[in-house]
């Protein structure tokens, strides 16, 4: 999975997640400032994200998941590693 890929991927599920349009959200989206995410929040989106690619993203600390790119960086990265 490229960049882009996981950067629409992570988009996509937010969105879902949010009740927003995914044309609301840019890469740069801060999860917590711009759209209110929690902890809970963020599980549930790493939860998704694993449902969709398999991929086990280590994040316990939600300050690593400051914005969408920062999300798709870190599947990219995991990616890469399997």
């Amino acid at each position: 999975m490229d960049q882009q890929q996981a950067l629409d991927l992570v988009m996509e599920l937010v969105a879902r997640g949010r009740g927003v349009d995914t044309r609301a959200l840019a890469p740069t989206t801060c999860l917590v400032d711009d759209l209110g995410f929690d902890s809970l929040d963020a599980s549930e989106l790493l939860a998704a994200l694993h449902a969709e690619t398999g991929a086990h993203l280590g994040i316990s600390n939600l300050t690593e998941l400051r914005t969408i790119e920062d999300v798709a960086a870190a599947l990219t990265k995991q990616e890469s590693l399997s």
